[in-house]
């Protein structure tokens, strides 16, 4: 289902549910929030995501609060979306794994191990500085990717909840 269909969908956490992408915010240690479009996976009250190891997972490791907002693949916030609320706690081990095969079936293989990989127009990759030979050899990497993290957020209530998740 389209980001931009998904005020179909009746509430707030069912709309995420619904959506491909949500604008994770991570806060810097002064508090300025840091917006990235991310893929992920709700499981009841519990969402997970997949991210290189870097800024992103050190600010997680400062401050385990998050937001999260409806968004398209370039980040661009969905005007009436919910926000949502969560902690978050970096995955190691078989934690880790059932996170990524989790992720991996809601995404696709194709998607979630070689559209990462690709220049996309107006998306930053993280891993465009990366070589062919790197990209293929991640791309073939059975289980998660040695420069990867899987996060583990539990989910908190939306900003537009009437008390129901």
């Amino acid at each position: 289902m389209s980001v931009f269909s998904a005020s179909t969908v009746r509430s707030p956490r069912e709309r995420v549910v619904a959506s491909r992408y949500v604008l994770l915010r991570t806060f810097r240690r002064d508090g300025v929030g840091v917006d990235t479009p991310i893929w992920f996976r709700v499981d009841g009250d519990v969402l997970v995501f997949r991210t290189k190891r870097g800024p992103k997972t050190r600010r997680l490791a400062n401050r385990a609060d998050v937001e999260f907002r409806l968004c398209d693949y370039r980040g661009r916030i969905v005007a009436d979306g919910p926000v949502m609320y969560g902690r978050a706690t970096i995955l190691d081990g078989a934690a880790a794994d059932a996170a990524d095969r989790a992720l991996r079936r809601r995404y696709g293989w194709f998607q979630w191990k070689i559209v990462p990989l690709i220049a996309i127009p107006g998306v930053t990759s993280v891993f465009s500085v990366l070589s062919w030979r790197d990209k293929i050899r991640l791309a073939s990497t059975g289980g998660t990717w040695p420069e990867a993290a899987l996060v583990r957020v539990e989910l908190g209530p939306t900003s537009n909840d009437s008390g129901s998740q």
